[in-house]
């Protein structure tokens, strides 16, 4: 596996290097900055597993989240610990059973919880020059926390008009990040992005994307209007920038996989696979900005053309639903996931 070479899906596609065994199917997947190891955890066994990923291995024993629970990981600037939130303990008070967990896999050790939030976690996300860290929340919250301290940095202030959870990401810099949440009645959502060096003093832009214009969109793809009306209305899941900050990629539920300009807000691309309707799938670009790539319900995974939204090619090698899917930030690799884990080299 080579360093920085030229993730190719046209002419040279990659192929399935290693698997990686799992119990119960992949709820989150993320690469650490180093390109060497990657964290998978699956929420129904409450395990939370490290792989090699230059040998594509997973040596050590998966991590035993019984008490706390683990559904989302995102690694930190140390290749050995990680933040990490789960469902926790039914007999927990609210703020406890929604703490994120700061984890040194070293000797397998939570160094510091963060609690505040009062419903479930939706988004965990390191800033890539510091140790601050972002968290979205069912409890329609976004708040700012530094690794080394217990108490929240900020509470983000979203519009009395917000109905349901929002979802935030720092761009490739640290320099800026961006909330989305729903508008009320279905209407379109919020986009709000933040200097991340003045986050108190508000958003600098203030964005709305209306419903009509996302439906009209995905109908412009050739998908039928009834879909188009139901894809458009659809909650999302998740947005990440691209690496020059231009674009935002958006997942939603019933296979909504979409671009849009990371200045206006507007609709670049819509990436439309008719037999994802029924479930919440995974998707991201790669580190050349070049490609997006998307799971699907049939165990395969699309290819797309960044820029023109064309399909590059299909890979087949899962036999169930590729819930996860990343792109290693150093190496000439991707993973993907739905129980088993698959490293995909070049």
């Amino acid at each position: 596996m080579e360093a920085q070479k030229q993730m190719d899906f046209l002419r040279a596609p990659p192929s399935i290097g290693s698997v990686i065994k799992g119990g119960a199917p992949v709820t989150s997947m993320s690469y650490h900055r180093d390109g060497t190891h990657l964290f998978v955890t699956s929420q129904e066994d409450s395990k939370l597993r490290l792989v090699d990923c230059l040998k594509g291995t997973s040596d050590k024993p998966a991590i035993q989240c019984i008490r706390e629970g683990v559904r989302l990981v995102e690694p930190t600037h140390h290749n050995q610990c990680v933040l990490f939130t789960g469902k926790g303990s039914k007999t927990q008070p609210l703020i406890q059973r929604n703490a994120i967990h700061y984890l040194s896999l070293y000797d397998n050790k939570i160094m510091r919880n963060f609690k505040g939030h009062a419903g479930e976690v939706t988004d965990l996300n390191m800033s890539p020059v510091d140790d601050t860290f972002l968290s979205s929340s069912t409890d329609r919250t976004v708040r700012l926390w530094n690794v080394q301290q217990a108490g929240c940095l900020a509470e983000m202030e979203l519009p009395s008009t917000v109905d349901g959870a929002p979802h935030a990401c720092f761009d490739s810099t640290g320099l800026v990040f961006g909330i989305t949440a729903p508008m009320s009645a279905g209407s379109g959502h919020f986009i709000h992005l933040y200097d991340a060096r003045n986050y108190s003093g508000g958003a600098f832009a203030e964005l709305k994307l209306q419903q009509s214009n996302i439906e009209k969109a995905i109908h412009s793809k050739g998908v039928a209007p009834e879909l188009a009306m139901v894809l458009s209305r659809s909650e999302w899941t998740s947005i990440k920038f691209d690496k020059s900050g231009k674009q935002l990629l958006v997942t939603g539920k019933k296979g909504l996989v979409m671009t849009l300009d990371g200045f206006d807000g507007t609709i670049t691309n819509v990436f439309s696979n008719p037999s994802n309707t029924n479930g919440e799938l995974s998707a991201c670009f790669t580190p050349d900005d070049r490609t997006i790539l998307t799971g699907n319900e049939d165990g395969s995974i699309h290819c797309w053309n960044a820029k023109n939204g064309n399909l590059l090619r299909k890979l087949e090698g899962h036999t169930n639903r590729v819930g996860c899917i990343a792109a290693n930030p150093k190496y000439a690799q991707i993973a993907s996931a739905c129980s088993n884990t698959a490293l995909w080299n070049w």
